[in-house]
């Protein structure tokens, strides 16, 4: 366990670490990049051409847009007969005659041998001529299936010569009237041209849409004149069930030849209408961007796209390369400066790291779907904005968020439109979760988000002279980012606490909760240590927010700086009720006793997994001071230490490392020595703050930390303060003495 403790420390400060973070994350940002058509901005129509005059450098045809494109397509596709093949099977008209006469045949002869089934019925088995099975044999030879009620309808018709000779006529008669035009295999709606062709004895013949049918229009006209006619529905399904194993088609669509043809259609249709010749004027400055002017920019940039090299296209990666290595860069150097803390973190580079690919990687989406609506919009930069504020701090926020908006641009194809509008809005939004104190608050920030958004889109729309339906659209799409950011901040948030323990403000409050199981343990095994602490953490409150320091941080870190003593309560005095346990043990095993509770606190935050800035509270509170009480005590009885053994009266440390860590380490001293003043008046209590002060300053207890003398002087102040309150005078009333006021 203490090697892998050894190994993740090591890692977190590796400087090769750092670099590798940094190169994974600009790699990955450049990756994101557009194709080179998509680098210069949009050319919207109605825009003014602010640049220089555009001299086309070679000629190049001049493209149509997309649509007029494939309109054009569409059109010649539209005029393109489908072709179709003679049907084999309907060569002779008189086949499917004979072959109705055939069926007719079979009908007839399973009713006749359906009513000899039905006579013999009464009389035994064995004599027999018929059988339930060799009737359903007869059946299934059909083409056809038919019901019971069909089957008793059918008998009733066959039965009698002549309704039989009728009903077989009908459907000859009805099969003459559907195949008077030719029929197709294929529905007549899905042909737009109109015509049809076909190959006959080699040549190609076309037939109007209207000289044929398809399936369903002869099936329509069936089902027609069968009703009509028989006016019985087991009749009409019958007739209909037989009449359609004759519709046969006569041509066949061939679909094949007919994509042929409509491939070298489409492949004739031009894609481009005119030339731009070289040092021809593409647009001039100042000129408005017409459809025409538009489609020469693009029709360049196309061009040129195409004309690339391999070594063009990897100078180009080099320039994106280069372009987000200083981004990373200069948000590098200002941590390095101004954030060392962070610099030195690997994890916490990592962290920062994960936040703008995802921002840049919401900007690269952006661009893969195809959505005609301002979906840049919601590319949730106040996200980063606010997780960075709440797990940092406002200064790392907004320098951070500069970079991520240019990224995020870039990574659109150098669309700068979008920054100052993701600017305005995270910069607007870093001041709603500066103080957070609950994470409800994070719903606040949307308000903030749609103030910011709104302001900067409606004047770049009003400064260029915007449709009001793009201005629109653009302020819905940042409402959606204004209502969807917090959600999803809140839900990071809590990932990034779990997966890097990040100690935010927001976990310190929770830690705060005296309902925690630590804190439960510590007022009940320790009551008298559980109501130091509390003081304490009033003490250090207060002071730390007269230096600027984290409030919060030092509050809750007095909560728990020592929980050790939950495992031996009764070897510290304020736990002490009557007998003293130190009286039986020597100096030595006492001080180690003591010293002891950081080591055992130290296993108990670990163990509950508290936050790393909590746990160092346990044993910078401390320092390396001297248990002075055993360390006297030892010297009383034994005379003079040797100072090799000092150590063992010594706790191990380390030193504070932080303002919050030294003003706790002065509050613990300071509550326990005024605890014990008889008589605490106001004087009293100033000169055993600036005893203790002082001492912890001259024995270097506090050279590790940034606190300064002017910081001791404040917090000097604050204590007293602090103490003057609870050490207030009593007034004796007549009826009670002891009564407080």
């Amino acid at each position: 366990m203490a090697k892998l403790r050894k190994n993740k420390n090591e890692f977190k400060s590796d400087k090769a670490a750092k670099f590798f973070i940094a190169f994974i994350t600009i790699v990955l940002i450049t990756a994101m990049f557009p194709r080179y058509e998509t680098i210069e901005t949009d050319y919207v129509t109605g825009m003014v051409w602010s640049k220089e005059d555009l001299i086309a450098p070679f000629s190049f045809p001049v493209y149509k847009s997309e649509s007029v494109y494939n309109k054009e397509v569409e059109d010649a596709r539209s005029k393109v007969f489908p072709v179709f093949d003679n049907n084999a099977v309907k060569s002779n008209d008189l086949n499917w005659l004979d072959s109705l006469n055939s069926q007719f045949s079979k009908l007839v002869k399973i009713i006749e041998y359906y009513n000899v089934f039905e006579k013999e019925k009464s009389i035994p088995e064995e004599k027999r001529t018929t059988s339930e099975q060799s009737l359903n044999k007869l059946k299934s030879e059909l083409n056809i299936v038919l019901t019971e009620a069909e089957w008793n309808s059918l008998k009733n018709v066959l039965n009698n010569a002549v309704s039989s000779d009728a009903f077989r006529k009908k459907i000859i008669q009805a099969l003459n009237l559907v195949n008077d035009k030719k029929l197709i295999d294929r529905p007549k709606n899905t042909i737009k041209s109109g015509k049809i062709s076909f190959i006959k004895n080699k040549i190609e013949e076309t037939v109007n849409i209207d000289e044929v049918r398809d399936i369903n229009e002869a099936e329509m006209i069936l089902s027609s004149d069968f009703s009509s006619y028989f006016k019985n529905p087991e009749l009409t399904e019958i007739a209909l069930k037989i009449a359609k194993l004759y519709v046969y088609p006569d041509y066949l669509y061939n679909d094949a030849e007919t994509q042929k043809i409509l491939s070298s259609v489409t492949d004739a249709v031009p894609k481009t209408f005119g030339l731009v010749r070289e040092n021809e004027r593409i647009i001039s400055k100042h000129e408005p961007i017409n459809e025409a002017a538009k489609l020469k920019l693009e029709s360049y940039k196309k061009i040129r796209n195409e004309q690339m090299g391999s070594s063009d296209f990897y100078l180009q990666q080099s320039g994106r390369f280069l372009f987000v290595s200083l981004m990373i860069f200069l948000l590098g150097i200002f941590l390095f400066k101004m954030r060392n803390t962070i610099y030195e973190d690997n994890l916490k580079l990592i962290l920062i790291s994960t936040i703008i690919l995802f921002q840049c990687l919401l900007s690269y989406l952006s661009l893969q779907l195809k959505i005609n609506y301002p979906i840049e919009y919601i590319i949730f930069v106040p996200v980063a904005a606010m997780l960075l504020t709440i797990i940092f701090d406002s200064r790392v926020a907004v320098y951070a968020i500069i970079i991520i908006c240019i990224l995020v641009s870039a990574v659109r194809g150098g669309d700068y439109d979008i920054l100052i509008p993701n600017f305005a809005a995270s910069v607007l939004v870093v001041y709603s979760v500066r103080d957070i104190k609950k994470r409800s608050q994070i719903f606040v920030s949307m308000i903030y988000i749609l103030i910011g958004f709104f302001a900067a889109i409606i004047a770049i729309g009003l400064e260029r002279y915007e449709d009001v339906h793009i201005i629109k659209n653009q302020l819905i799409s940042a409402g959606l980012n204004a209502l969807l950011s917090p959600i999803l901040a809140y839900g990071l948030l809590i990932f990034y606490e779990k997966v890097f323990r990040v100690a935010t403000d927001l976990v310190f409050l929770e830690l705060s909760d005296f309902n925690n199981p630590l804190l439960r343990d510590l007022s009940s095994k320790a009551p008298g240590t559980f109501h130091h602490s509390i003081i304490m953490g009033n003490l250090s409150e207060q002071a730390a927010k007269e230096i600027g320091a984290n409030q919060i941080l030092a509050r809750v870190g007095c909560y728990y700086h020592d929980i050790g003593k939950i495992m031996n309560p009764d070897y510290f005095v304020e736990n002490q009720m009557d007998s003293n346990k130190h009286e039986e043990l020597n100096p030595s095993l006492s001080a180690k006793m003591i010293i002891a509770h950081v080591k055992n606190g130290i296993k108990l935050a670990e163990r509950f997994r508290l936050p790393n800035e909590i746990i160092n509270f346990i044993p910078m509170h401390h320092g390396t001071n001297l248990v002075s009480y055993f360390y006297e005590k030892a010297r009383t009885e034994e005379g003079e230490i040797d100072t090799t053994h000092e150590y063992i009266y010594r706790y191990p440390g380390p030193k504070p490392q932080t303002k919050e860590t030294g003003i706790v380490m002065l509050a613990d001293s300071v509550e326990a020595a005024t605890r014990s003043i008889e008589d605490p008046t106001p004087a009293k209590l100033e000169t055993q703050i600036s005893e203790i002060i002082k001492a912890r300053f001259l024995d270097g207890e506090l050279d590790e930390c940034d606190l300064t003398l002017k910081d001791l002087i404040k917090i000097k102040q604050s204590f007293l303060k602090t103490l003057v309150g609870i050490h207030h005078h009593r007034i004796k009333y007549p009826e009670s003495a002891d009564e407080e006021e």
